[in-house]
């Protein structure tokens, strides 16, 4: 039985990688077939090892594999039963219905953020047996084209510097671990990248159907996966658009509208009683510190509904999503390869704040504005609700590209003392 899974995860590898280099997107990549190949064969080892991971050194219990098994039940019900198959996902068993939509327990819409990945899943077992790196495999195909996406999407706005687009599109290795799991963020990430990719081209170029039609596609998936991400990227792509209409700095835009933004979310309830944005981050943080404890676990100061105690708690919620897990912060010895890279990003950081150079284009401009408010905006969320570090490094991977890719391109390296004679050197 084994012997014959891993004959079909070979067999199956080099049909993919055999289409991988017949599909037009990636014929008009400007890479060539080896490194387009490589760096698939990176995907799919980063699905292999998260995948042992899981099951060896955490056990059974964990996300990846019981989504494996629950896609296995789901296809046995395809065989069996396919008309409840094809059903199932539109029904709600609780009480309240279809209520509940922002709810964390009983609630048909947050089981449905995972019955959408088991369905996806089911189908692989068709060809796959049930094999859980078989359809980790299948799963990184797809989620690979997110990583293509972005890296079109880069090479657009830093041209000619290849291989820090691939760096940080293909290779950053939080984002490559966490995002080759089969599991709800890799989602996020392919959506986020058509999403954004469309967004761009639409600001660059014009407005098509095609491309409404994708980014439609995208906000409603990403609704249903992660609705606090849709929120999030409402703001952004508002600013985004005004951005595009105004002769004001595109940085001056977003600052104001994201300051309207916050003027309204704290005040909408006295126009609109029923809407009450700060009753649901409160309600989505208390879930969290009422799971049971970790060995990640950290402090989360408790939030109320008002604008003081949100002000006051930013600075914790920046800081944990930013700067933790701090270097020599090891609640568990498998944080340390996490603890370094993202003190490699930090020093990365502190160099583009003395090294950047300036982006000329104004769509350039405007959509770095969009990385940089809708990326603080969302670990702003995050920080406010999470209380865990070993959470918070998996959420924060997914979004390391629209942060560090930039950082990347825009430091002028040659003008870093002792960095810049080995770079000419090197040419």
């Amino acid at each position: 039985m084994l012997v014959l899974n891993y004959l079909l995860f070979v067999v199956y590898l080099f049909i993919l990688c055999w289409l991988l280099l017949q599909l037009p997107i990636i014929k008009k990549l400007d890479l060539d077939k080896k490194t387009i190949i490589v760096l698939f064969l990176c995907k799919v080892v980063a699905g292999i090892a998260i995948g042992w991971v899981s099951i060896h050194i955490y056990g059974p219990g964990n996300d990846y594999w019981d989504l494996n098994h629950a896609a296995l039940k789901e296809y046995q019900l395809l065989l069996t039963h396919p008309g409840t198959y094809f059903s199932n996902i539109f029904i709600s068993d609780y009480p309240g219905g279809y209520g509940g939509i922002f709810s964390s327990h009983d609630s048909y819409w947050n089981d449905l953020k995972g019955n959408l990945l088991i369905k996806l899943v089911s189908i692989f077992n068709i060809f796959s047996r049930g094999d859980y790196y078989i359809n980790s495999l299948f799963f990184n195909f797809i989620i690979f084209f997110g990583h293509v996406i972005l890296y079109k999407l880069f090479t657009l706005i830093f041209k000619k510097q290849k291989w820090l687009v691939i760096i940080g599109c293909f290779l950053l290795p939080s984002t490559l671990y966490f995002s080759s799991g089969m599991h709800k963020d890799a989602i996020v990430l392919l959506m986020l990248s058509i999403l954004i990719y469309c967004v761009y081209m639409i600001l660059k170029e014009k407005y098509t159907t095609r491309r409404l039609l994708f980014i439609c596609t995208s906000l409603f998936f990403l609704f249903l996966i992660r609705n606090y991400i849709f929120i999030a990227l409402a703001p952004a792509l508002v600013a985004c658009f005004i951005a595009t209409k105004v002769n004001w700095k595109p940085l001056l835009v977003f600052v104001v509208f994201y300051l309207f933004v916050g003027l309204l979310i704290f005040n909408i309830d006295t126009l609109f009683p029923f809407l009450k944005p700060l009753d649901i981050i409160i309600n989505k943080q208390t879930e969290f510190l009422n799971l049971p404890n970790a060995h990640t676990s950290i402090q989360l100061t408790p939030l109320s509904p008002s604008f003081k105690s949100f002000a006051a708690n930013a600075p914790q919620a920046f800081n944990h999503l930013l700067l933790r897990p701090y270097l020599w912060e090891l609640p568990v010895n498998s944080l340390l390869p996490l603890n370094i890279e993202l003190f490699i990003y930090q020093l990365i950081l502190v160099l583009f704040i003395f090294y950047r150079k300036k982006i000329d284009d104004k769509t350039d401009k405007i959509m770095l504005c969009f990385f940089a408010f809708f990326i603080c905006s969302i670990f702003l969320l995050q920080g406010y609700i999470v209380p865990n570090l070993g959470s918070i490094v998996r959420y924060r991977s997914i979004y390391l590209p629209f942060i560090i890719t930039p950082l990347l391109c825009m430091i002028q390296w040659k003008n870093i003392p002792g960095l810049s004679k080995i770079i000419n050197k090197n040419m």
